[in-house]
């Protein structure tokens, strides 16, 4: 008897000692006697799910009753599968019910006790909670997915290879080296990607880095796409660890691009250069209140701003210079709704240089069980991008001599005083003045003497005027001023402008100092007056233009004011209109030229369709003397149908034959036509009529086309760039087109204008310009064509800018069909060779 109670309580002792050491683990044992259907579960087990020992009846179904429903049926094959199996182990994770109402994250493991024959007597097994470790792994998950995001949406290549092989290589790697997929690089090696020359070189590098264990500097090696193509990145290259072995990890940007532009433009100043250079990205993130969490990058070289400047604060919470209470608002609706969003741009303050201008763009992440985690994404420097912007502003609407206001801007001040004036009714006055003898002083002492007495005569012009007056030089020895809020009644109007004017003879009669010539110049003046009831810009100029003609024919150094007796020269204009309209009526009259379009090699790659008009009293009358007319009448809309049909008409008929089926065809567009409804429906009409191939048709537009309603130009042109249309933009740098608009317009060719291919060998400006449309192109991946060439000389500076595509006198004028069939036959050569 009292062995049996001494064994009793060395029993219970033990029991003791082992439930005190799995408590220490965090282990709830618990046992079934499957002979006698007794359950056994210790404190620990109870305390795991939130009860007190005994609160539940301890059977053999309470595990099975708490365990979650997803759960059951794997209990049960699997409790079922080990019973009746011969191993001695059953283990499985599922979630047990707490008390509280969650479920606990369990890992079930017992050990099943067998007799002689193999049958199943008892199981003793533990239960662990999983909570703690779920928790990591979640953890580890979005560190993990973190960073596949960051890998997967940068623009840098990035591959890791293991001795000497490819082992990893995400997207941007994959399209950078030109390979279908990342299986075509896995494997491969890695002296397969790096040309011949610099292999040794690389492979010196590398093993120095794995050495050392120093990341190597960043650097411009030439790597070897798959199509054999040599191109130029730069690499920085870092040992790290994959799968447990020492490897390298190599981060790229394909540079050839740049270092091409670079090479060209070296010489010029950094606004052009900024164009090509690439701009540096970061990664953020943002939690559920759109808070700051996470930034990488060079997120403080990029915004000017430090770290702590960002974390724990929303985006519109950081000074902002550009974006109003309103704009952040709309922000913020995106943002609720759970939108992704693009190209947000910010202008932020800086102490440094002033300001940064950063272009954002972002997403939503979720979690593994769909909940809004927030957003992540990626940032960019555009700073450089905007001072090219406001640098092509400058040139484009501002004279580079004397840095007036130029013909453009000067259109749109007038434009706007027009309508302020007859908002407020009262008057406004157009001068325009030209220099007498201006073209003597050129021819006897150079033109250098003339520029330095235009810059003095601008000078002395502003000085003359109120700041809230325009003064612009249109070119030449040509200036226009506008003043504006003058009296409302016409004769005092009158007596300002005149005042004005005299007081502008008296300044610009005063001597100069041309670089130590004394130099008197006199101007000729012609003034117009304009209220609400003025009829347009073009007519105000033409009038001040014939008033200042007036004053010459008076003998000079006087002023006109505009005659109504000039009328009679105006009315000529409806003459020609009414002729037009008759001339439109059957189509008799016009007719197409052709000028070719040339390539590098000299042969011709097709042409630009020029409208004639063959009047039977005036003659062949060229397009600048009714173009303009048809625009401000309205007839531009059929005369261009017209032009259009007869393009297609032309392309049909180029498509009979083997030496012309791939020619291609510019037809001018104004921005008249394309605001018509139905622009888009009659070019595919007429595409669909003649069987044209549309990708043969290309629109030429102006940039003026964008003044007004881009928005909705811009779609047509999309519409009609999915069926397959081509688009060129015409007299490029004449005008302004913001990059903003620019890189949303469907374009497939910019054209330089003839007025900076003329002086491109002697004026800087000009060549400066050509090689900043060369290098904008080439960025945004549009070919460019210059016009006007005339000289072998200009083709070939246009040739060493990186302008292949040419179109001037110096290929061939504009002719009619049967000509230019000519110009294309075997004695011609259909593949035209310019011969230096």
């Amino acid at each position: 008897m009292e062995n049996t109670q001494a064994g009793q309580q060395e029993h219970m002792l033990s029991h003791e000692r082992w439930e005190l050491i799995l408590r220490g683990m965090d282990a709830a044992p618990w046992d079934w006697d499957l002979r006698t259907g007794e359950v056994y579960f210790s404190p620990n087990w109870w305390n795991m799910i939130g009860y007190a020992p005994g609160e539940l009846p301890a059977t053999s179904r309470l595990i099975a009753s708490l365990c979650h429903p997803e759960d059951a049926s794997l209990i049960d094959q699997t409790f079922t599968s080990a019973l009746q199996g011969t191993g001695n182990i059953w283990q499985i994770e599922c979630h047990l019910r707490h008390k509280q109402g969650f479920y606990v994250p369990i890992a079930l493991r017992a050990y099943i006790q067998r007799d002689a024959q193999g049958r199943a007597l008892r199981l003793s097994g533990t239960n662990t909670n999983l909570t703690e470790r779920k928790r990591v792994e979640a953890k580890l998950q979005d560190s993990e997915a973190r960073y596949r995001a960051l890998v997967e949406w940068s623009p840098i290549g990035i591959g890791i290879h293991q001795s000497g092989l490819v082992v990893f290589a995400n997207p941007a790697a994959v399209s950078i080296l030109g390979a279908a997929n990342e299986a075509e690089l896995i494997g491969l090696p890695i002296n397969d990607l790096v040309d011949p020359r610099y292999r040794s070189m690389v492979a010196e590098r590398i093993t120095h880095s794995l050495t050392s264990g120093k990341p190597l500097p960043v650097q411009v090696e030439k790597f070897i796409r798959r199509d054999g193509r040599s191109i130029d990145v730069e690499i920085q290259a870092c040992p790290v660890t994959h799968r447990g072995e020492p490897a390298i990890q190599v981060n790229f940007v394909d540079v050839t691009e740049r270092e091409k532009t670079e090479a060209t433009l070296r010489e010029s100043e950094a606004r052009f250069r900024a164009l090509t250079e690439l701009s540096s990205d970061w990664y953020w993130e943002q939690d559920e209140n759109f808070r700051f969490t996470v930034l990488g990058g060079k997120v403080h070289n990029s915004t000017g701003l430090t770290m702590d400047q960002h974390l724990g604060k929303a985006r519109w919470e950081i000074p902002c210079l550009n974006l109003t209470e309103a704009d952040w608002e709309a922000h913020r609706k995106i943002l609720n709704a759970r939108e992704s969003f693009r190209d947000l741009e910010i202008r932020r303050p800086d102490t440094a240089t002033g300001v940064h201008w950063a272009s954002v763009s972002g997403s939503p992440m979720y979690d593994a069980h769909g909940n809004f985690r927030g957003y992540h994404g990626i940032g960019r420097d555009i700073s450089l991008q905007k001072q090219a912007g406001d640098e092509i502003h400058r040139l484009a609407f501002y004279d580079a001599l004397t840095g007036l206001p130029n013909r453009r801007l000067l259109l749109e001040q007038l434009k706007r005083a027009l309508h302020t004036n007859a908002r407020h009714h009262m008057h406004g006055a157009l001068l325009f003045i030209d220099l007498d003898n201006f073209k003597t002083l050129n021819d006897t002492l150079g033109h250098d003497v003339g520029d330095l007495l235009l810059q003095q005569v601008a000078q002395r012009l502003t000085a003359c005027v109120r700041e809230s007056d325009t003064v612009a030089r249109l070119g030449g020895d040509e200036f226009v001023l506008v003043l504006e809020d003058l009296e409302t009644e016409t004769h005092a109007a009158a007596l300002q402008a005149d005042s004005v004017g005299k007081k502008i003879l008296v300044t610009l009669n005063q001597p100069y100092d041309l670089d130590g010539r004394e130099h008197h110049s006199s101007p000729s003046m012609g003034i117009t007056l304009f209220d609400a009831h003025s009829s347009s810009v073009d007519d105000l100029l033409k009038q001040a233009d014939l008033a200042m003609y007036q004053a010459k024919a008076a003998g000079r150094n006087t002023l006109r004011f505009f005659d109504p007796s000039m009328q009679t020269e105006l009315e000529s204009w409806v003459a020609m209109e009414f002729d037009l309209r008759d001339g439109l009526q059957g189509g008799e009259e016009l007719v197409l030229y052709f000028q070719p379009t040339v390539g590098a090699t000299g042969k011709v790659t097709g042409a630009e369709a020029l409208v004639r008009w063959q009047q039977p009293l005036r003659g062949l009358v060229m397009p600048e003397s009714f173009i303009a007319l048809a625009e401000s009448t309205g007839l531009i809309v059929p005369l261009g149908r017209w032009v259009m049909g007869m393009a297609c008409q032309q392309l049909a008929t180029w498509a009979l034959l083997p030496n012309t089926e791939n020619l291609s065809l510019a037809v001018n567009v104004s921005a008249r036509e394309l605001r018509e409804p139905g622009f888009v429906p009659d070019v595919l009409k007429l595409l669909e009529q003649w069987n044209v191939r549309p990708n043969l048709l290309r629109i030429e537009l102006t940039e003026s086309v964008l003044a007004d309603r881009a928005d909705d130009i811009i779609g047509k042109m999309k519409e009609l760039k999915a069926h397959g249309v081509g688009f060129s933009l015409d007299d490029f740098g004449t005008g302004y087109s913001s990059l903003s608009y620019l890189k949303q317009l469907p374009l497939d060719l910019l054209k330089i204008d003839r007025s900076f291919v003329r002086d491109v060998l002697n004026d800087p400006n000009d060549a400066a310009i050509a090689r900043t449309i060369v290098a904008l192109g080439t960025t945004l991946g549009l070919n460019v064509v210059a016009e006007g060439v005339e000289t072998l000389a200009q083709r070939d500076f246009l040739a060493s800018i990186g302008c292949y595509a040419y179109q001037g006198f110096l290929f061939g004028n504009p002719v009619p069909i049967e000509e230019f069939s000519q110009f294309l036959t075997p004695h011609t050569s259909s593949a035209h060779q310019l011969e230096d």
